[in-house]
């Protein structure tokens, strides 16, 4: 008989642990963080895919100015270009996936359901979109 009353106990507790607002306030506040921990992401990534794709055709123009006065360099601006911009949509693709799962684990603890029309998460697919059209150009030429 003793061991029904802590548990009825236990669950007491739970549920004035579940109803204390102090919980709600920290886990918001850990869901704000993880937003902006978020954006900070696509932010560096963002730049980091675009500046491949700027080192690329840079250096392609340098190629090819160097080509029509006869001092031409092997390319390698190329190769630089597609592997920084397939880097940052690759980390870009990693911290997306990794933010879909703490974002989930945080409205589990709510009780809510996440959605994935969370702006941090359509701003990293968007971020991916971009780095994949950008990988596709720096393909092309």
């Amino acid at each position: 008989m003793g061991e029904n009353k802590n548990i009825g106990s236990s669950d007491q507790h739970r549920q004035e642990q579940d109803s204390d607002p102090r919980i709600d306030l920290a886990i918001e506040r850990t869901e704000l963080a993880l937003e902006r921990t978020q954006l900070a992401w696509v932010r560096t990534l963002l730049s980091m895919i675009g500046g491949g794709f700027v080192i690329d055709r840079a250096m392609e123009a340098l190629h090819k100015a160097r080509l029509e006065s006869g001092q031409a360099w092997v390319n390698h601006g190329h190769l630089a270009g597609m592997v920084i911009t397939g880097l940052g949509t690759l980390l870009m693709i990693l911290v997306t996936v990794s933010y879909s799962f703490r974002a989930r684990s945080l409205a589990q603890m709510k009780g809510a359901r996440k959605s994935f029309l969370a702006p941090g998460f359509l701003i990293s697919v968007l971020t991916i979109l971009i780095g994949i059209i950008l990988l596709y150009f720096i393909n092309m030429a």
